[in-house]
């Protein structure tokens, strides 16, 4: 605690996801493409804007970190994309259960970041088969993880 006696914010468990090598090349790929066609004069505005999405999508998904962070305004689960660059944070003030689950990609549609939890409340950050955690909030709305340590999330999770 500082010398002022403000409470700072501590993690509790975190753990830095498996990306597949697959998503990183694509991303390199996706970013190199368009400049490869405009030095070429090959290029096509919307293939170039699309790309340029997928690039920056490949980037965040390269490097994600998932951790529960004991903060001063209560417990929370965050996952944060890139190097802070897009950061969601589940209060746990906001979160009805946690489970253990086995996590498919293809009940997913796959790897990466799948559905919305705002816009069709359900979502899933698959970054591999197997275990992983599921976050139902109080609204209904569901997120799913996969993580090395399920129990240890959903525990740190519980004791909020």
């Amino acid at each position: 605690m500082p010398s002022d006696g403000r409470r700072v914010a501590s993690v509790v468990i975190e753990e830095r996801l498996a990306t597949t090598r697959l998503v990183v090349i694509v991303g390199v790929a996706a970013a190199v493409l368009p400049v490869v066609r405009r030095l070429t004069g090959r290029s096509r505005g919307r293939q170039a804007v699309s790309l340029g999405v997928l690039a920056v999508v490949g980037a965040l998904l390269a490097r994600v970190d998932v951790r529960v962070v004991d903060a001063p305004d209560g417990r929370c689960l965050e996952v944060v994309y890139g190097k802070g660059v897009v950061r969601q944070v589940i209060p746990a003030s906001t979160i009805d259960r946690v489970d253990v689950v086995d996590v498919s990609p293809w009940r997913w549609g796959g790897f990466g970041y799948r559905g919305s939890l705002r816009l069709l409340g359900r979502a899933a950050l698959v970054t591999r088969p197997g275990p992983g955690l599921r976050v139902t909030l109080a609204s209904g709305r569901r997120f799913v993880l996969t993580v090395d340590e399920p129990a240890a999330f959903a525990d740190a999770l519980r004791a909020a």
